[in-house]
């Protein structure tokens, strides 16, 4: 499969979803479908112009309030449905920095501490908490595909790259793709990308180790949040009953229309043999 991202001006990780295959091996994710991105506040009227030759028609954002008020995606004079849905509902990167007084008031009404913002807390806190999000994206996907849609974060790593990873698993592409999909964005979260998420997300939350926070897509961690899933939602290609397991169980307890994985592999899988 292709792991390269596009060359989006005002982008680090612009990519296309497609082209995995399945693990039977008979079917191919379908490609110009579906993509995955980081943000989307500094494309060029060059960049514009190239999506729009991708005939991307919805625009999904995936952050939070303070993330989207700071840096807006800049889609003026494209002809796309924009739709805001923060997986973590605006209480990650809220409208303004929360102090560690109000992290620690918020961390005892919601159960969810704030002020932790480690990748492995960051993962933990996002499908423990923020399930009905990611099924409300899922099914947004499944509704825009046949038109061309990207979805996007500010890194495309963590909220993009859960995403992605659970619409491959619909799909029924492999585990070690899916994860080889996932961490290949530190290859192209280096360099430039490091400098402006310095630059500009500084004061929207991100702290701690900031390159492990932002740059790093580390396998072993997409490898524990599936297992994770699979023993709580069981091993989908366990199940002898007919019933659904794994990301598609842990997505349908968390309200994903059951329609949406045969909507999704309609719009997305090809035959493995079908170049065109």
């Amino acid at each position: 499969m292709s792991l390269e991202r596009l060359e989006i001006e005002g982008t680090f990780n612009f990519r296309d979803l497609g082209g995995p295959t399945t693990e039977a091996g008979d079917r191919r994710v379908r490609s110009g479908k579906v993509f995955r991105a980081d943000g989307l506040a500094q494309l060029s009227d060059r960049a514009r112009a190239d999506i729009g030759e991708l005939g991307i028609g919805t625009v999904i954002d995936l952050r939070d309030i303070g993330e989207r008020a700071k840096l807006p995606d800049a889609l003026d004079g494209l002809d796309v449905r924009h739709v805001e849905l923060p997986v973590f509902d605006d209480h990650f990167f809220p409208s303004r920095p929360m102090s560690r007084e109000e992290m620690k008031a918020a961390a005892e009404a919601t159960g969810m501490d704030l002020s932790d913002r480690s990748l492995s807390r960051i993962y933990d806190l996002m499908i423990t908490h923020f399930g009905h999000r990611l099924a409300a994206a899922v099914d947004l996907i499944a509704e825009s595909c046949t038109d061309g849609v990207v979805f996007h974060c500010s890194a495309g790593k963590d909220r993009t790259g859960v995403i992605g990873a659970f619409l491959l698993d619909l799909l029924g592409v492999g585990r070690q793709e899916i994860v080889d999909e996932y961490a290949i964005t530190s290859t192209h979260l280096s360099g430039g990308f490091l400098d402006a998420i310095t630059r500009n997300f500084s004061d929207a939350g991100i702290s701690g180790n900031l390159a492990e926070t932002a740059v790093a897509a580390p396998p072993e961690l997409m490898h524990e949040i599936l297992d994770r899933i699979e023993a709580e939602h069981g091993a989908a290609s366990a199940k002898d009953d007919g019933q659904p397991g794994g990301v598609e169980a842990y997505l349908l307890a968390h309200g994903m229309d059951p329609a949406t994985p045969e909507r999704l592999r309609q719009c997305l899988l090809e035959s493995a043999s079908d170049r065109g």
